[in-house]
């Protein structure tokens, strides 16, 4: 099968209904059409598309399931529905900054809040950053002075905090000189990418048009899936591109 010829099967919502409730379970004709509210003819025609792609298959128990070749095209879905859905976020911001391997789960992002307005991120930081128990990992192209408090103060809590920052900032010496050591500190020639991971949330930021980052808008995230993607971007950046800085 060709690409635009799966495409084409994929673009009916009909068929593409059919897909992910066989995916929560296999059903028999009966149960199948009353569950995608279709009428008999309509959900013949479609099973016969969808049988003739071998995107399902029914078996010899009457019900209809969906094939390995099924099953594998519809977890594919996840990651173009994200997309499009967010379609106005993404015509405005770059990706190339995100390695393929996490690009290709960026649905992960799917439950994410995005917000906007310089104010409206760093008040949402605030109030989030009050609740790190263990742990915050921060990395773009600023120090983030306008939470030093807060991070001197974890620093003492005995938190970890991890920063990925531009190679000539002289981020350190805003520290209080106890705190210096304490702090987990590598550069980069060039950061186009935001992100802060904690235990508490997660937090990215993509450049826009100009190549900058996009420090107006900001996409806050609060489940295991979202911050385990975070953190894996941040881990990217930590051990393959950074180096030490020299405090």
């Amino acid at each position: 099968m060709k690409v635009y010829e799966l495409f084409t099967e994929l673009s009916s919502e009909n068929r593409l209904g059919i897909l992910q409730t066989l995916d929560e379970q296999p059903m028999t004709f009966t149960n199948l059409i009353k569950e995608v509210d279709m009428n008999s003819t309509e959900a013949s025609r479609q099973l016969s598309r969808l049988t003739e792609a071998q995107l399902i298959e029914k078996k010899g128990d009457g019900k209809y399931y969906n094939t390995l070749f099924g099953k594998l095209v519809l977890s594919s879905i996840s990651d173009l529905n994200f997309i499009s859905e967010k379609s106005g976020y993404f015509l405005k911001h770059d990706t190339a900054q995100i390695p393929l391997d996490l690009l290709r789960q960026i649905d992960a992002l799917s439950s994410g809040e995005i917000i906007t307005g310089v104010y409206n991120i760093l008040n949402t930081y605030e109030k989030l950053g009050d609740g790190i128990k263990s742990y915050m990992w921060y990395m773009s192209d600023d120090f983030p002075r306008h939470h030093l408090p807060n991070i001197e103060k974890k620093l003492e809590e005995g938190k970890e905090i991890r920063v990925i920052l531009l190679k000539d900032l002289p981020s350190p010496s805003m520290l209080s000189e106890k705190n210096r050591k304490k702090i987990q500190i590598k550069v980069l020639d060039e950061i186009k990418i935001s992100v802060i991971v904690s235990d508490n949330f997660s937090m990215f930021e993509l450049p826009g048009p100009d190549g900058k980052i996009d420090q107006n808008t900001a996409i806050f995230g609060y489940d295991d899936r979202f911050r385990e993607w975070c953190k894996k971007l941040f881990q990217y950046y930590w051990e393959a591109k950074c180096y030490p800085c020299c405090t």
